[in-house]
């Protein structure tokens, strides 16, 4: 099996930032790519965004009551993202109809804005005429650096190394140049390596637009061409002492009343230039590095940020950043051993090895870029991620919750890496502004209603004020429960009483006050369509809809768990406990029975009776399905249904599990959500990252209650896992080769029942560490059960073998 250290290497070119190797760290991040002439670090921030949000065409956001008299009395049609839009009973309000019923509203449609920006560039600049020029680019995953080889024939050879420590927000390079003659030089006065730091004027959309369609035939997905749409300002150029630095100004919204800013800035050894540019008619802030000494061969840079979004602001951020660089060579030194330290104690929580290298290989690549670019604390990314940015992208690059969000999140719990998963928080903050905003004023209710489309600001209004789109009531249970899978995967009370409970009661309530009762005696879900579906004209298309009722049993179960863990809150339990049992069933009428997996608890969105009906039993997806021909992106999330559902066959899973990665893969290791030549190239999609959890998945399940090791996992091919996060509080390790289990070793961080389906078939035994047996129950379906103690590991071993 593979060994560490695990490296992505790439011996080409790389033309674009989304192809390019990643740095980061969790909040500021690099995709490095090269031009003709240069190694370009391109930068992203969870918080640089244009934050305006015009809605000065937008209808009216419609109130709950008004739909429900459009789709019960006036028999409303239409389609999902706007077009014809017919009353088929009537209205005396054809133009209101009209106006809200468009999918999403002008705003959304045709405004550019709100959207992800990106930073700006730094490149070192590279000898031009020499010939025979070869490269080699190599990221080190578990050192969280990245170097650069570049050799010409003769042997003169360019070493770059990079690293972005834990903080602060900079980019450390360390350069040097081999083999370098000064008869290699024929630039009078120019130095063989130089670099410069900039960033362009932004364009307008509709300059965009028309370059995006010449390049791609392909337009921005919701960005319109509107030429008189003002751009942002263009960047500047400022002195801070002798620190020059590039300042990106934003205009002033609810969120930072002055105006959002960045500060870019470069540092270089003091016998370096650091020289600014007029910006003159490129309309871009750019710096030039130069050594001073034409003959210079080695030395170090440095790229900071300092943004409104950090603590405290940017003033005080960027006035950090000038103290730290002040040593010079030793805080790049710094920087890099900080980098090495955090790099190693984030891959000491978990680890894998397996036979396969590709899968070897997605899993540290995929938590590698998940490192990069989320940690909790920070503004996490919405669709793209933001170091491979274009200056627009499609859909706004918001926060979109009909799975997209939540996708990146999935896998981090199991892979033991909480400081990743816990960003999902930070941005549930601003979906919880805007929720309790849209509930209150255009629901009547209390609690929070989860929009579709979010953003990292505060809203002013609902970001999305029209139909169908906006009035889907599903996200509100999807985005609670992973509040409650937070708390499963740790049992930690304090953190549910502080943080989990107040939102899962927050959509909990929203439900209590959406449902309503008929007159058959049922509580229904009306009026809320499902997936991105339009109206049809017939009521009974949006009444109790499967996805719809399944996030709401889903909420109000939880509610109730959570509250009773707290022993709080137990007249609203109450309420909870009668709307559950009153609530109508799918589709309406008298409620069937629920399926057995809801039972056990099984998040909707994975369970295989969910909307997307998967039959893992056969060859899937192959060639001519959406997910293998352009749409990789809802793969995950089929997958976890297939693997949850008991009959998912591995030979036919795992294979084509193989195929998808090959298919998807691109050099740096991420995997593409949709397909260029469907979308164009928009930057690396953040919610192909989930293909971490059905990767896990296929190696440990724990949802059920019962820790399952290797369930859907081709056994004859050696794997093992380390550390790995079950549900209730465990941390599991396990092995498998030549066709069967070999050990599993179990951690409880809290007092508790343990419970594992048996993985030796009836003989399995369990053992602490000292080789002494542990006592257990064996329950119905060769399930052991055992009283699992606090901080003590313990072995489930085949008991054939006995105690060795």
């Amino acid at each position: 099996m593979m060994n560490q250290p695990h490296k992505i290497q790439i011996e080409e070119r790389v033309l674009l930032a989304e192809d390019g190797l990643l740095l980061g760290n969790g909040d500021f991040s690099v995709s490095l790519y090269q031009q003709a002439d240069s190694l370009v670090f391109r930068f992203g921030k969870g918080d640089v965004w244009d934050r305006r949000f015009d809605a000065s065409e937008d209808p009216r956001p419609p109130h709950i009551d008004e739909i429900v008299r459009g789709i019960r009395d006036e028999g409303w049609k239409c389609g999902p993202y706007g077009g014809p839009v017919e009353a088929t009973k009537g209205t005396d309000h054809p133009d209101r109809m009209k106006e809200i019923c468009q999918g999403c509203p002008p705003s959304y449609n045709q405004r550019p804005f709100p959207c992800p920006k990106p930073v700006g560039e730094f490149a070192i600049h590279w000898p031009v005429d020499l010939t025979g020029f070869r490269l080699c680019q190599t990221v080190e995953v578990e050192a969280g650096s990245y170097r650069f080889e570049g050799v010409w024939d003769g042997g003169v050879q360019l070493v770059v190394d990079a690293t972005v420590p834990p903080a602060p927000n900079v980019l450390a390079v360390r350069w040097r140049l081999e083999r370098w003659k000064p008869e290699h030089g024929v630039a009078q006065g120019v130095p063989p390596v130089w670099a410069s730091l900039y960033r362009w004027a932004d364009p307008s959309i509709s300059e965009f637009q028309a370059r995006f369609y010449a390049d791609s035939l392909r337009q921005i997905v919701c960005g319109g061409t509107n030429p008189a749409i003002d751009p942002l300002p263009p960047p500047d150029l400022g002195r801070e002492g002798s620190t020059v630095f590039v300042e990106q100004r934003f205009h002033p919204e609810a969120t930072f009343p002055e105006g959002f800013r960045y500060r870019l800035a470069v540092f270089a050894p003091a016998d370096h230039e650091c020289k600014p540019l007029d910006v003159g008619l490129l309309r871009e802030a750019r710096i030039q590095v130069f050594p001073r000494d034409a003959a210079t061969v080695a030395g170090w840079y440095a790229v900071g940020i300092a943004t409104s979004g950090d603590a405290g602001g940017w003033a005080p951020t960027f006035m950090r950043l000038i103290k730290e660089v002040d040593e010079g060579a030793k805080a790049v030194d710094g920087w890099f051993e900080a980098s090495r330290q955090s790099a190693a104690e984030f891959w000491s929580r978990s680890g894998l090895r397996t036979d396969n290298p590709l899968i070897e290989s997605l899993w540290y690549e995929t938590l590698h870029a998940r490192r990069c670019t989320y940690r909790a604390g920070c503004v996490p990314p919405g669709l793209y991620l933001p170091s491979s940015l274009p200056d627009y992208t499609h859909w706004h690059g918001d926060y979109h919750t009909n799975y997209n969000f939540q996708s990146p999140f999935w896998g981090d719990y199991t892979a033991n890496q909480l400081e990743l998963g816990d960003a999902y928080f930070d941005g549930m903050k601003f979906m919880l502004q805007a929720g309790e905003l849209i509930a209150r004023r255009y629901y009547n209710a209390r609690g929070v209603f989860i929009q579709l489309s979010n953003y990292p600001f505060v809203a002013p209004d609902d970001p999305l004020g029209a139909v169908p789109m906006g009035r889907m009531a599903y996200m509100t249970g999807w985005m609670a429960d992973y509040y409650w899978t937070r708390y499963r995967y740790t049992l930690d009370d304090g953190w549910l009483r502080e943080h989990g409970y107040p939102v899962i009661k927050a959509c909990a309530l929203f439900y209590l006050d959406f449902l309503k009762q008929g007159e058959d005696g049922w509580y229904h879900a009306f009026p809320s369509n499902q997936g991105e579906d339009g109206f049809t004209g017939d009521p009974k298309d949006f009444t109790d809809k499967p996805q719809v009722n399944q996030h709401i049993r889903y909420a109000l179960r939880i509610a109730v768990k959570a509250a009773r863990v707290l022993k709080v809150d137990d007249d609203r339990c109450a309420e909870w406990l009668d709307r559950l049992e009153h609530l109508a069933g799918d589709g309406g009428g008298s409620p069937e029975a629920v399926p057995p997996l809801e039972q056990e608890l099984c998040v909707p969105a994975f369970s295989p009776h969910y909307v997307h009906k998967v039959d893992g039993s056969k060859p899937w997806p192959v060639a001519g399905h959406y997910l293998f021909d352009w749409y990789l992106g809802h793969y995950p999330w089929m997958l976890m249904q297939a693997l949850r559902s008991g009959d998912c066959a591995v030979d036919r899973v795992y294979p084509t599990f193989c195929d998808m990665v090959r298919r998807w893969r691109h050099p740096n290791g991420l995997l593409w959500a949709m397909s260029v030549g469907r979308y164009g190239h928009v930057g690396g999609w953040t919610e192909s990252t989930g293909i971490l959890a059905p990767l896990q998945e296929m190696m440990l399940q724990s949802w059920s209650g019962v820790i399952q090791v290797f369930p859907v996992w081709p056994l004859t091919e050696a794997c093992a896992f380390d550390n790995f996060r079950a549900e209730g509080a465990f941390r599991v390790s396990a092995r498998c080769g030549n066709g069967r289990i070999d050990n599993v070793s179990i951690v409880a961080e809290r007092n508790g029942m343990c419970r594992i389906l048996d993985p030796f078939g009836g003989r399995g035994q369990i053992r602490k560490a000292d080789n002494r047996p542990v006592p257990f129950r064996r329950l119905d379906g060769d399930v052991l059960e055992m009283e699992a103690t606090a901080g003590v590991m313990f072995e489930v071993i085949d008991g054939l073998k006995g105690f060795q």
